[in-house]
């Protein structure tokens, strides 16, 4: 058995263990962060069953303009934060399952603890919100989803005025419930990445970021890329799968990019990022790859950049 450390969790975010904020620290030292590497017959069970259902395509895949499933499972997390009155529990996205595999440092593992990635994911929001979204007066969550971002910067930023964006109508419900269920300072309303608002006013102190959701773009988001060039928001941190950071020499990535072409998730954007910094239109601030995720894919790559 293995166990993250502190040290570890500064690896994976890209910083400093001493830069590691003291909130950080407290939920590492209380977590179980045991784990297991897969071997043997166990792994290759394990890849068996994956490359199976990358041949079935049983995966759930991008389609163009096809909203309907996340109106579906939105609407789940919707009714369940309703009927809690406001828990924050209730907004724990469906697709971080419990007691499954996890990617770190890419190989598979099995966690000990049932709630790994969620857990991890909570240490991970304390790091990356405390570090890059507190020197602004207005945050944007664009793809704000089942709501457990907006609901954990509401609380840690009760001055800010946070915004969630979604193109799907119970996402955006969900955020306006916390203002009348919580008296929580923000807003939701509907935005689509493919047909962006250009009407939406965002202030040049603000900070907009993504968190697995740019990944449902696939080669269509050059569209929401020149909105922010327009706008000019402070920051632009993006969470994201990155298919061109996968080492197809890694068994493990080797999986995430058959899976990631399955579900024809984005691609193409470190290079446009790259591109438009050599035009001057764009600074990078930092490009790291996660080396943590879901059985599937590498979710929670950062790339955060500002528009010049």
């Amino acid at each position: 058995m293995s166990k993250l450390s502190i040290d570890d969790f500064a690896t994976l975010f890209g910083t400093e263990t001493q830069s590691l904020p003291r909130q950080c620290v407290s939920l590492i030292e209380q977590g179980d962060w045991n784990y297991a590497p897969l071997e043997g017959e166990q792994l290759d069970n394990l890849l068996r069953e994956f490359l199976d259902r990358i041949q079935r395509k049983d995966f759930s895949i991008v389609v163009a303009d096809d909203k309907s499933r996340w109106i579906r499972g939105w609407s789940e997390n919707l009714d369940d934060f309703i009927a809690s009155k406001g828990d924050p529990e209730a907004l724990a996205p469906k697709y971080i399952r419990p007691n499954a595999p996890v990617r770190l440092f890419r190989r598979y593992v099995l966690p000990q603890q049932s709630r790994f990635e969620l857990n991890w994911y909570r240490v991970f929001q304390e790091w990356l919100f405390r570090t890059y979204l507190a020197d602004c007066e207005m945050i944007f969550e664009f793809g704000c989803g089942s709501g457990i971002n907006i609901a954990f910067l509401a609380q840690l930023y009760p001055e800010k005025k946070i915004v969630g964006l979604d193109w799907a109508e119970p996402a955006c419900e969900i955020v306006n419930s916390m203002r009348k269920l919580r008296g929580w300072n923000v807003e939701g309303r509907q935005f689509d990445f493919f047909n962006p608002d250009h009407s939406l006013e965002i202030p040049g102190d603000s900070i907009v970021f993504t968190v697995g959701a740019l990944e449902q773009t696939s080669t269509r988001h050059g569209a929401f890329i020149d909105f922010l060039l327009t706008k000019k928001p402070k920051l632009c941190v993006f969470i994201e799968p990155i298919y061109e950071w996968y080492d197809p020499a890694n068994l493990a990535d080797y999986c995430a990019i058959r899976a990631h072409e399955v579900r024809n998730f984005w691609r193409g954007f470190p290079p446009r990022l790259q591109q438009l910094a050599q035009e001057g239109r764009v600074e990078i601030i930092k490009q790291k790859r996660s080396d943590f995720g879901s059985l599937v894919l590498e979710g929670y790559s950062q790339n955060i950049w500002r528009p010049i």
